[in-house]
């Protein structure tokens, strides 16, 4: 499974995981997805870890955010979306000098597709949904950085 592959470490652990990750810092995070029903689902998802979370429905969204001085600890954005995509979105980011963890999260599952993320500059790449055992391995390698 592609996910797996482009992922952290094993994700093989539980919904119980996540109390064990330290949220002494609440970790910030940006979703940039420009689905509603996707949106929802993934801020829930991480309100639940604890996080504090903020959208972007596009990558400009998530470039201007930086551009006007917001930061965050992850980014968790889409591969398709309107106006800018993701590859465009984590290329300008990483060109700005934004060393955040940017995570893609995408319905795609061909390897040369993911593979052409990976290279925009992502850490890593899960296919969609994200699930407790995909967010327990980002946040717990996110504590490791």
């Amino acid at each position: 499974m592609v996910s797996e592959k482009m992922g952290f470490g094993n994700v093989t652990s539980t919904l119980k995981t996540m109390k064990i990750i330290d949220t002494e810092k609440k970790i910030s995070v940006l979703i940039v997805e420009d689905d509603l029903l996707t949106q929802k689902i993934h801020k829930v998802m991480m309100t639940k870890f604890g996080t504090e979370v903020q959208l972007a429905a596009n990558g400009k969204e998530a470039v201007d955010l930086f551009l006007s001085g917001a930061s965050f600890d992850l980014i968790l954005t889409d591969l398709e979306m309107p106006i800018m995509d993701g590859i465009e979105a984590t290329k300008q980011l990483r060109s700005m000098g934004v060393t955040s963890m940017i995570v893609g999260v995408t319905s795609r599952d061909q390897d040369s597709e993911i593979q052409a993320f990976m290279k925009s500059g992502l850490n890593a790449c899960y296919v969609k949904p994200l699930n407790a055992e995909k967010v327990t391995a980002v946040l717990n390698e996110l504590k490791n950085i």
